[in-house]
């Protein structure tokens, strides 16, 4: 499980510095979970949907603070013309 967790930090460090986008972001954590699920044990099925929702939650928050700032950018040029 700590594999998994760790896999998945790094994909989020690497969306939120903008190095993978939004769509890359995540299929590549569906990547990591369908490699997890092969040997998921049952007794690990609470830790990994814990795992996977605190990724979901991090993940949605950077996608609502990106749109604010292009939605801010746009009224901006929208001022400016």
């Amino acid at each position: 499980m700590e594999v998994y967790r760790k896999q998945t930090r790094k994909i989020i460090e690497r969306f939120l510095v903008r190095k993978i986008a939004f769509p890359e972001c995540i299929s590549a954590l569906n990547h990591a979970l369908a490699r997890r699920i092969q040997t998921l044990l049952p007794e690990e099925l609470l830790n990994l949907r814990a795992v996977m929702l605190a990724n979901n939650e991090t993940v949605m928050k950077e996608m609502e603070k990106r749109e604010k700032r292009r939605k801010a950018q746009a009224r901006s040029r929208a001022k400016k013309s």
